[in-house]
């Protein structure tokens, strides 16, 4: 009786081999999806989410007046398989003095398909390009003529684009203005 239940656990463990072969080949990718890591299998690694070089810094000086845009580049670096580790994204974008005082910051990658928009001041120049007269300042993108309220958050306003462009993290701390990080998300 001892024979035959050794011999019945031998062969199920033999079966068994092949299963659980399966789940771990099924696992890793599985994992990988579920919290993307820079190394397979490392489940306590650092998320391989884009972080920023450096912040872009402004001073109060360089927003005189309200409704002062000034663009700028944006370097980011994304995580990459390749030699050097990783990839450095330039994203382009406005920061606009608001009639609060306040500073906002945006991309100027258009969320309906990538386009880069355009910082328009005269409500008559967006009717007569944009097909839109809004009530302030605006971004407007050439491409498919979608337009942004700055005042509103950037809400669309009209054209196809789906949502507000992509917001900047700003920090004040007295004179300096300083642009740390942009919003998660993609284009579309």
């Amino acid at each position: 009786m001892t024979e035959g239940t050794s011999r019945r656990t031998l062969v199920k463990v033999l079966a068994a081999i092949p299963l659980a072969a399966t789940f771990g080949l099924v696992a890793s990718p599985l994992l990988r999806f579920l919290r993307p890591t820079i190394q397979p299998l490392d489940l306590l690694g650092p998320s391989d989410q884009p972080k920023p070089l450096k912040p872009v810094e402004f001073t109060d000086k360089d927003f005189p007046d309200t409704w002062t845009c000034i663009p700028f580049m944006f370097n980011q670096s994304y995580k990459e398989y390749n030699p050097e580790g990783m990839e450095v994204r330039k994203i382009p974008g406005f920061a606009v003095k608001l009639p609060s005082g306040d500073v906002v910051a945006y991309s100027r990658i258009c969320p309906h398909l990538g386009c880069i928009f355009n910082f328009v001041k005269d409500p008559d120049e967006c009717l007569k390009g944009y097909n839109y007269k809004p009530n302030g300042p605006v971004f407007a993108c050439p491409c498919h003529l979608s337009v942004y309220d700055i005042a509103q958050g950037g809400k669309v306003v009209s054209g196809p684009a789906p949502r507000p462009p992509r917001k900047f993290d700003v920090k004040k701390e007295g004179e300096k203005i300083s642009i740390l990080s942009l919003e998660a998300g993609g284009i579309a």
